[in-house]
């Protein structure tokens, strides 16, 4: 039994300690620590719900290589159903992370097995569940012309789709069938700087609405440190950031969309799912690396 599919990347990340200052060329910086672990929105997201306790399914393409290997292994610790296929092609992908003091992070980022997969690595009849989420759309070039086919197939099981395009690299994509793609989407996942590129808007809540216009039930505009803004056509709430000192910035935003929907599942409620999944994101960034998924009552005691 599968409670949610997540189709998308999955890499392994090489994450600094966090720094005050990125050294300038020709110049170096000591770390006191470097930790290996698992990383791609999809895994990330996948391991989060699974720590909150939905039985969940991970659809994505690793390499026949060590990193491949650790990949797998890591899923299968976290009880994660793991449906990653292996290529010969292609190395599995990776992104160095160096974070600093202040919870921003920047990412230097080969795509590997991410560029190469598509709807040929996978069959439409392993995606089950009451909700489908796609994540790294952005960065997987071979499987944006199948989205739309994909899309279809999860309405006709009458599954909850969620989507998080990952645009941190800028856009990869033509906005415009983007956002055709948008009247399939119950729930969108964004940051405020790629809302801003998606619609030209700064405002949040224009944003949200920009995006609503296009057909999508739900608009999340995640905003750091500030919280969030969810946005429906019948609601809106800004819900403020929760003040933490910030230790690992990376996956969080995933870990985010994650709560915010296992919160959604639960209660139907958006405010409820908001303030959940800003709580969530508060305690994996306060955390380090390896302790960064948050379970259901670490989280309710939280907001407490």
């Amino acid at each position: 039994m599968v409670d949610l599919t997540v189709l998308g990347d999955v890499n392994v990340d090489l994450l600094s300690c966090p720094i005050s200052f990125f050294p300038a060329k020709d110049s170096q910086v000591l770390l006191s620590s470097f930790t290996l672990t698992i990383g791609g929105g999809a895994a990330n997201f996948a391991i989060q719900a699974s720590t909150l306790g939905l039985k969940v399914r991970l659809i994505g393409l690793v390499g026949r290589d060590l990193f491949g290997d650790f990949i797998l292994k890591k899923l299968k610790e976290e009880k994660v159903d793991c449906k990653v296929g292996r290529s010969e092609e292609e190395k599995t992908g990776l992104s160095v992370g160096i974070q600093f003091e202040d919870g921003s992070k920047s990412l230097l980022t080969f795509r590997g097995t991410n560029s190469i997969f598509s709807l040929k690595h996978f069959k439409l009849e392993e995606i089950k569940g009451k909700v489908f989420h796609l994540a790294g759309y952005n960065l997987m070039k071979e499987l944006r012309p199948y989205t739309k086919k994909i899309f279809k197939y999860v309405k006709k099981k009458k599954m909850l789709i969620t989507f998080d395009p990952d645009l941190k690299s800028g856009i990869n994509f033509d906005v415009f069938e983007f956002k055709k793609l948008l009247k399939y989407v119950d729930i969108l996942f964004l940051n405020e700087k790629e809302g801003e590129f998606l619609t030209k808007r700064k405002d949040k809540k224009e944003i949200a609405k920009d995006l609503l216009a296009n057909g999508c039930k739900i608009v999340v505009v995640k905003c750091g440190a500030y919280g969030c803004v969810v946005s429906s056509f019948k609601e809106i709430y800004e819900i403020k950031g929760i003040k933490v000192i910030p230790k690992n910035p990376t996956g969080v935003g995933d870990i985010f969309n994650a709560s915010f929907v296992f919160e959604f599942l639960k209660t139907k409620d958006l405010k409820k799912a908001g303030i959940f999944a800003n709580a969530a994101g508060a305690l994996a960034i306060s955390r380090e690396v390896e302790e960064r998924f948050v379970k259901e009552k670490e989280i309710r005691k939280f907001i407490l």
